[in-house]
């Protein structure tokens, strides 16, 4: 191993463990290209679109795509927009828009993935209960589990909603469209019904309950600069994997898949390269390719597929100096959606994932977001054979929530935590 990877495995931290990214001495982009290949959606030839996609999907879970349609000026607009917004004080523009424990939607500089807090500043948007964005943000048709949208007013940013609308739709139907083609790229009939159906029994396939039912969401990031006194401050923390200063620490996104527009002047994004270490990774940064978007597999996908594809485990890290500015597209099942492997993809030892209700997996997750509440949800714990109790509180969660109200982490708590020792 080299002197920097030595030293962080060893448990000290050193500049170097936060930039490692392999031993190789492979040029940056090449090396990013090929674990993260760029994928042209304009080729004329879909069966070799739907080839590479797939390829990459059962490799790392990510991959960039390029003449993907959506128009340079939306999202030169869109990126100005999302800056104007973070130049807003704090106190009292941003403060007012806090998302809380009963509303999953607006902003928060107090993020927490794997419940580790993240050094970064958002805002979420989600699709509105009602499907209808001509309502007023907080009509109570708009109501779903993840509450209600929060913006700043027209006069304190005028043309912020309507840009955030017009790209929210237009990376939608993009959305859409990856995923058909990554359902096409395990050969399943994209009117299947395999692996999917509502909490009520009625069934839909995959692409038709995405379209009509996903419950998705956009997050606006910043990325401060980390203080100057994160060297001294992550040396105490004993390792780097458990630095206070990862913009997002190591995590896999999990929903169905996750399109990610970057910033090309900061380069803090990496995927992990296939590593059968569940902690030692080897870390890869994205070397967005212009005018792309980063597609990256999430665990309902997985789940889905029967492992087939991967999730992709990524990781944002601060950066000294710079500024970072990105934006994530969670395209998500609907709230009510149950997923479970397709038969069509079982191998010879059967389905190796249990059904999981979406809604139940998104409150846990969310309720994890805003603080510790106990042990967190992960894909693994609906893998058959598992000894976790979340399939035993789903069904009690599922007999209990209501899916069209927001979801409210002390009414909730009984039913996502663990009541006794059999639980």
């Amino acid at each position: 191993a080299s002197p920097a990877n030595s030293l962080c495995q060893n448990g000290s931290f050193i500049a170097a463990c936060r930039y490692k990214m392999s031993d190789t001495k492979e040029d940056p982009i090449e090396l990013s290209n090929t674990i993260i290949p760029v994928i042209d959606l304009s080729d004329g030839d879909e069966s070799a679109v739907i080839e590479k996609i797939a390829t990459a999907c059962m490799k790392t879970g990510a991959f960039q795509v390029i003449n993907h349609g959506i128009p340079a000026s939306l999202i030169n607009d869109f990126q100005r927009q999302h800056r104007s917004f973070f130049e807003l004080p704090h106190f009292p523009s941003k403060s007012l828009l806090y998302r809380y424990a009963r509303n999953a939607r607006g902003y928060l500089d107090h993020d927490f993935t794997k419940q580790l807090r993240d050094w970064k500043e958002c805002l979420d948007i989600g699709i509105p209960g009602s499907r209808d964005w001509d309502l007023d943000d907080d009509d109570e048709r708009n109501s779903c589990l993840d509450g209600f949208n929060r913006f700043p007013s027209e006069s304190e940013l005028p043309g912020f909603r309507s840009t955030m609308v017009k790209y929210f739709g237009a990376v939608e139907d993009l959305s859409h469209r990856v995923s058909e083609l990554m359902v096409k790229g395990v050969e399943v009939d994209t009117n299947n019904s395999c692996g999917v159906e509502s909490v009520d029994g009625t069934g839909a396939s995959l692409l038709s309950m995405l379209k009509e039912d996903h419950a998705s969401y956009m997050r606006i990031n910043h990325y401060p600069p980390r203080p100057e006194s994160a060297e001294e401050d992550e040396a105490a923390t004993m390792g780097v994997e458990k630095s206070k200063y990862y913009g997002i620490h190591p995590h896999s996104d999990s929903g169905w898949l996750t399109l990610l527009l970057q910033d090309p002047e900061c380069l803090t994004h990496e995927v992990a390269k296939p590593n059968k270490d569940p902690v030692w990774k080897d870390w890869v940064p994205v070397h967005p390719a212009p005018h792309s978007f980063t597609i990256m597999i999430g665990d309902m996908a997985m789940l889905w597929s029967n492992k087939k594809y991967v999730s992709a485990w990524h990781r944002v890290l601060s950066h000294p100096i710079k500024h970072r500015y990105s934006t994530l597209f969670f395209y998500n099942p609907g709230y009510n959606s149950i997923i479970s492997p397709c038969k069509q993809l079982n191998d010879a030892d059967g389905a190796k994932y249990m059904p999981c209700a979406y809604g139940y997996f998104r409150a846990v997750k969310y309720a994890g977001d805003l603080a510790d509440l106990g042990r967190e949800i992960f894909v693994t714990d609906y893998e058959v054979g598992s000894e976790s109790k979340h399939p035993k509180r789903q069904a009690r969660f599922l007999q209990n929530a209501d899916m069209s109200q927001p979801f409210n982490v002390q009414n909730y708590r009984s039913w996502i935590q663990k009541r006794s020792e059999n639980d």
